[in-house]
């Protein structure tokens, strides 16, 4: 099982629908895929299903949630295992499926009480809360790694507590991003960051073990990698030849200079990107309603298609 975290500190790049569709791809070429929502907006759970459905069946459910899950953390009572809390979405001949684990409005104030769970004065204290809290969904994934090929995790436009758990549980990282100036800098920030905390957890790391009684968990190294970067929202003004839009272009000559890998780009198109969440259906499976056919089908489609085949081949699901 290979697990990739989407994550951009930016909101509104794309990242949900870079999440949905790479998982439907993955799922209509035999892969069990399995996604989770971490983000407080929940843009993932509503691409599959409508506030009033989620309100009726889910938000006072109990094990329902990612609520549920983080709520027996923070009371350290043992949290459900995931796969009481998976919902399927689609599936695709005998194998290939993608399921969900749904988000909650009120994961911000879970966020915090992360944060705040691991305070103390004494290092080895701090060493000990840090790891038991950064690592409780690597530890969840874990049990459940017999039943998918890969997981995919939608995260908040931070890097918190939500997030750093999902870097411990992750192989590699997707940083969907706009091709432009503001949008770029943050694409080496969120790097920068990304090196600080694979190095701060590995402190910690070694001054717990220099204290661990026997009977204490263990707990492994985070390695983490960059995977890429794709370009999101791009404006197409020539499909023949796929030139974009100058600037954009610059953006992306530039990128692999830095030393990051570019996938191919999603192009800007509301029309056909905007009515997703309320049709359910990722875009690299079905044409929304109302939309151009003939644009999806010879160009959207195949885009989204080339881009889950490379990251399918590069993250060797």
């Amino acid at each position: 099982m290979k697990v990739v975290s989407v994550i951009n500190y930016k909101g509104g790049v794309g990242k949900t629908t870079l999440v949905s569709n790479l998982a439907a791809y993955a799922a209509s070429q035999g892969k069990r895929v399995l996604m989770i929502d971490l983000d407080t907006q929940m843009s993932l759970t509503l691409s599959f299903m409508n506030m009033d459905t989620w309100e009726k069946f889910y938000a006072n459910t109990p094990n329902k949630t990612l609520k549920d899950f983080f709520s027996a953390v923070l009371e350290g009572e043992t949290p459900p295992d995931l796969s009481e809390l998976v919902e399927n979405i689609g599936q695709f001949g005998e194998d290939g499926r993608f399921d969900l684990l749904i988000s909650y409005r009120d994961l911000n104030d879970i966020d915090v009480a992360l944060i705040e769970s691991i305070a103390s004065s004494k290092p080895e204290v701090f060493a000990r809360k840090f790891l038991k809290c950064y690592n409780q969904l690597r530890i969840a994934l874990a049990k459940i790694a017999d039943n998918y090929d890969l997981v995919l995790i939608d995260c908040p436009p931070n890097f918190y507590a939500l997030v750093k758990n999902a870097v411990t549980a992750s192989d590699y990282c997707i940083i969907p991003s706009k091709m432009d100036y503001l949008s770029t800098l943050g694409v080496e920030h969120l790097q920068n960051n990304l090196k600080k905390y694979i190095k701060e957890y590995a402190d910690h790391l070694d001054t717990y073990n220099k204290n661990k009684p026997r009977e204490a968990p263990e707990y492994q190294p985070v390695f983490t990698e960059i995977l890429g970067v794709v370009p999101t929202m791009v404006n197409v003004i020539d499909n023949k030849r796929k030139r974009l839009v100058t600037i954009e272009n610059d953006y992306i000559n530039y990128l692999p200079e830095q030393g990051f890998h570019i996938f191919p780009w999603i192009r800007n198109n509301p029309m056909i990107f905007g009515s997703v969440p309320s049709g359910g259906v990722p875009v690299v499976i079905s044409c929304p309603k109302l939309t151009s056919f003939i644009t999806w089908r010879n160009t959207i489609r195949p885009e989204l298609q080339e881009l889950g085949q490379e990251f399918i081949e590069r993250a060797e699901i």
